[in-house]
């Protein structure tokens, strides 16, 4: 192989070979330009991994022309430097190419579902948003290609669209995936670190005063059906809108007056035991016992209109502005007028981080049976002492109820 001084015009000067020929730089061994039939002119590094006789390493610096002859110089001071340190440059760089083709966006996204998302009750809509908004922008893409900017840009694609809520949702979910793909050593570091939500997130604080609460209910016992059981339900227990709707014969137990949810079917994959109030079994007792579910109207499949029947549950209640999930926190705000113990309420809810918290957590295994039913007992009496108060004064909705 031949040995020049590399500059700018020897380069220029070197003629197109019938095969590959590289012109070695007689001041720096081991740097050199290969050029080859058609003329293209690749600077390269050849080194040793360990010595003499140990493998020969050929590391390709790039082109001449969008690298010039000083910027090639450089890297391969690097390269050398790096050999220096026990490192193989040309090694890393081929195992970042097979990374780059391996670790596709598309594959590890639905691991990710499998391995993670399927484990929440949410995984339906939160797997349709990931493969729709994700999987659509950066599906056959290296998840190393992906970039702060790609982010921010999928979140304010969808912010555009007129729905900050979901793209809060979706950056939520895509900083979630990137971890868990930092978590697998697959990613160093998230893309999505330091990328603020788009929208500011509100708490929601709603709490339905007796009189509202009433007229709800009263409203629930007018549309009837499963829907109506659901939403007094839901007032009377405080639990989730799911587990109510997905609540089925084999959970409940009208001799102990206790509805146990498998921990299959709760947030925080947790058994939880709910006891059942007179008001409560009233409401159970209701409730048509064709099938296995509870709240259906064929027994076969669960209540699932529930946008439709929100909206005839307010336009009769003349209550606005308000969710189902805001009886939750009427609930457990409405026990605490009552006098019940914070903790207690925490249990009913069956939140995983209450009250208790740390190393009291830890050792807190005690499940507060006895309280919880004088609570929900306590509760639904109230409840029924205020419907019985409206129906007192002759409040022409509630003669129905």
């Amino acid at each position: 192989m031949p040995r020049v001084k590399l500059t700018k015009s020897a380069i220029g000067a070197f003629p197109i070979p019938n095969k590959d020929i590289v012109h070695w730089d007689a001041n720096c061994p081991g740097f050199g330009v290969k050029v080859t039939p058609t003329g293209r002119k690749v600077f390269v590094v050849l080194y040793r991994t360990a010595g003499a006789g140990s493998r020969l390493r050929k590391y390709t610096i790039g082109t001449y022309g969008r690298v010039t002859l000083n910027q090639a110089r450089v890297t391969a001071q690097k390269v050398f430097a790096a050999r220096l340190d026990g490192r193989d440059l040309a090694a890393e760089k081929k195992a970042s190419r097979r990374r780059m083709v391996a670790d596709r966006v598309d594959d590890l996204l639905e691991a990710f579902i499998t391995q993670h998302v399927s484990q929440n009750r949410s995984a339906p809509e939160v797997s349709r948003m990931l493969r729709r908004e994700i999987g659509s922008a950066w599906g056959n893409r290296s998840i190393h290609e992906i970039t702060k900017r790609d982010v921010i840009d999928v979140v304010s694609a969808i912010e555009q669209r007129g729905a900050p809520v979901a793209a809060n949702k979706a950056l939520k979910a895509i900083k979630t995936f990137f971890r868990w793909c930092a978590g697998r050593a697959v990613l160093d570091r998230s893309p999505a670190d330091g990328v603020p939500l788009p929208a500011k997130e509100i708490a929601r604080d709603r709490v339905l005063d007796d009189d509202e609460l009433v007229r709800i209910i009263a409203a629930a016992r007018q549309i009837g059906g499963p829907y109506g059981g659901i939403v007094e339900l839901l007032a009377l227990t405080g639990q989730r809108r799911e587990e109510v709707a997905l609540c089925t014969w084999d959970e409940i137990s009208t001799g102990t007056r206790m509805w146990k949810l498998p921990s299959a079917r709760t947030k925080n994959a947790k058994a939880h035991e709910v006891y059942l109030s007179d008001q409560a079994i009233a409401v159970l007792g209701r409730a048509d016992k064709t099938g296995k579910f509870v709240f259906s109207r064929s027994g076969t499949v669960p209540f699932q209109d529930f946008s439709l029947a929100k909206r005839e549950l307010d336009q009769l209640s003349g209550v606005s502005g308000w969710r189902l999930h805001d009886l939750r926190r009427t609930c457990v705000s409405g026990m605490a007028r009552l006098g019940i113990a914070p903790h207690v309420a925490d249990k009913i809810l069956n939140h995983q981080n209450g009250t208790i918290s740390g190393v009291a957590a830890v050792y807190q295994r005690h499940d507060f049976l006895a309280e919880r039913k004088t609570a929900l007992e306590m509760w639904g009496a109230h409840v029924q002492r205020a419907i019985a108060r409206a129906i007192g004064k002759n409040n022409h909705l509630l003669k129905v109820a």
